[in-house]
């Protein structure tokens, strides 16, 4: 691991290509999170180890994750529609995981900065040494994203914004790194209209990681999930609310059965 000084004589981590912008005391319980989550994922066979899988995210057929990457196909689609003939951006991914939405934009020319608290080689930042392109990657404190360099022509909180303690109020935060006329992505908003059987449902599985791996499933405090009164917050902070059309069966089905998640994505331009 790499030790860099700044011009203000702070100093800084640098570890296979990712930039650790952290404070010792955020450093240590961070560190502790992530690489048990690691081993958690490993040992359910969620951690994928084959480094020729990466280039090809999210275009990827059968396994266990199939739907996921379905969703993430319809994120992808929705971004190269919005940042048409725009040209050259500086786009922030926030919560980019291993790197397939940063390598996406990436090739389309874009110049990216890759955020994450997950810093593993496969399941983290770190796996960008897996892709024939590279960006910036960093592993910070998603919560407070104002010592980043804005400002930025393009944000996407990827599909995380369910997982803040207060997702409206810092998606708000987030509006203060966008440059004049820019971009402001909000994808994977899933919001349930009838919330009681979802979180039952995240009640259960944080008990089950309590019980069976002694561990804390959120970093931070969270609900874990959207419902109709975040929907309607966001929309009266700004934000426009648009329905996957790839996924208009889902949606139809969301409204028989109020119970499955209504599949949106967000966008607020400054």
């Amino acid at each position: 691991m790499d030790r860099l000084t700044c011009a203000h004589g702070h100093t800084f981590q640098h570890e296979d290509g990712v930039l650790i912008l952290l404070s010792q005391e955020m450093y240590t319980p961070l560190r502790a999170f992530t690489e048990r989550l690691s081993a958690i994922r490993q040992a359910e066979g969620r951690r994928q180890l084959d480094p020729k899988w990466f280039p090809s995210l999210p275009y990827v057929e059968g396994g266990r994750d199939q739907h996921e990457w379905r969703l993430r196909r319809a994120d992808l689609a929705v971004l190269v529609r919005l940042l048409r003939g725009r040209g050259r951006l500086r786009v922030l991914d926030v919560g980019a995981w291993n790197g397939w939405l940063s390598y996406q934009m990436t090739r389309r020319g874009h110049n990216v900065t890759a955020v994450d608290y997950m810093t593993d080689e496969y399941d983290g930042l770190r796996a960008q040494k897996f892709y024939p392109v590279g960006w910036r990657a960093i592993q910070m404190d998603l919560a407070n994203l104002l010592p980043l360099e804005p400002p930025f022509d393009c944000i996407v909180v990827n599909r995380c914004l369910p997982f803040f303690p207060k997702p409206i109020q810092w998606a708000g935060h987030v509006k203060e790194l966008l440059a004049p006329g820019g971009l402001l992505v909000l994808t994977g908003l899933q919001f349930f209209v009838d919330p009681r059987e979802k979180a039952r449902a995240v009640r259960e599985t944080q008990q089950f990681y309590r019980d069976n791996h002694q561990f804390e499933l959120f970093f931070r405090p969270t609900k874990g999930y959207l419902d109709g009164h975040d929907r309607r917050e966001l929309r009266h902070t700004g934000f426009q609310l648009h329905s996957y059309p790839q996924l208009w069966a889902a949606n139809l089905k969301a409204l028989v059965w109020r119970q499955l998640p209504f599949h949106m994505y967000g966008i607020w331009r400054s």
